[in-house]
């Protein structure tokens, strides 16, 4: 019951200060007529050394798109450049660039939870946020087998193999030849629009195969990572599941800010020592309902078909 009662007044209390922010004069003014805005945008490597000289632009969002205007400048000697001008809160956008490196940008909406912000004399708080962007070097993007789709699975309740490399499954009348992990799928049988309940288990079966977990560069245009870590444990087993109880949809997959980097195609001596293996990523793997009577795996990777190179940065 307390812990209830904690939960209510929390929401309460939220709700209250969203109400005092849309009725303070402060911040009504900021939306109407644009508050002042500092931001400090630091960029730096994998390492964490400054970038300087990288380009900065940014567009300021004003409450219509044709009123936004641009501020354009390089970081200094620190990685650093500061951003001041006027803004509603609407949508601003910040890349940053330089030769070697790839993209970083970042979408900032100071009204999307108006209740996390306000305005103090005219400026948006908090003055003189620091805004951390990673500039990632490019240090040898190759060519790299690329899949990103929703593709029916064969049968349900039976284990069938996934050709990462060929892009279909190991399957009588399919294309596949050389199953990289192979998935179990139960399902209720219904569309999308009505499920209830999908499961896919997938698993590697062939010695030395298998994945770990990989964090995911967040504001870079390469989220991934430059190359497998060998010496890493890799997992053989993973559930992906979607479900709806008493209306409430939830599915999941490979979580939030990761990706999965996948061992496969190996081939192992006597002592199961690794000879030779393949290696690739998995941003996105989960079930969804059915279509044509069959359900459907959402997959999003990259596979380097040359065995025994760890590189995973595409081109």
């Amino acid at each position: 019951m307390m812990k209830n009662l904690t939960v209510t007044i929390v929401a309460l209390m939220a709700t209250m200060s969203v109400f005092a922010h849309k009725k303070d004069p402060e911040y009504l003014k900021a939306r109407r007529n644009g508050g002042e805005l500092r931001i400090i945008v630091s960029a730096a490597d994998d390492d964490g050394n400054a970038v300087s000289n990288a380009s900065v632009n940014v567009l300021m969002g004003m409450n219509f798109r044709e009123k936004a205007y641009f501020i354009n400048g390089v970081t200094d000697a620190m990685g650093q450049f500061v951003i001041e001008g006027t803004t509603t809160g609407n949508e601003i956008e910040i890349e940053v660039t330089k030769d070697g490196y790839y993209k970083a940008a970042k979408k900032l909406c100071l009204i999307k939870m108006g209740h996390e912000y306000e305005v103090r004399d005219g400026k948006w708080q908090p003055w003189g946020m620091v805004l951390e962007l990673p500039m990632r070097k490019v240090v040898k993007p190759i060519e790299l087998f690329a899949f990103h789709d929703g593709i029916e699975v064969p049968a349900t309740n039976t284990w069938i193999g996934f050709d990462m490399k060929k892009k279909d499954w190991v399957a009588s009348g399919r294309g596949g030849e050389i199953p990289d992990f192979e998935v179990k799928v139960k399902w209720d049988g219904r569309p999308m629009a009505t499920l209830e309940f999908a499961q896919m288990d997938i698993r590697f079966v062939r010695k030395g195969t298998g994945f770990y977990f990989a964090d995911k560069t967040s504001g870079s245009a390469f989220t991934g990572v430059y190359k497998a870590d060998t010496n890493n444990i890799f997992q053989t087993e993973f559930t992906c599941s979607a479900t709806r109880n008493n209306g409430v949809f939830s599915d999941s997959g490979v979580p939030k800010g990761k990706l999965m980097v996948v061992r496969s195609r190996c081939k192992v001596d006597d002592k199961g020592n690794i000879l030779e293996a393949n290696y690739s990523t998995i941003r996105t793997l989960f079930i969804e309902g059915g279509r044509n009577g069959k359900a459907l795996a959402i997959l999003n990777y990259r596979f380097n078909p040359t065995p025994n190179d760890t590189n995973l940065e595409p081109k």
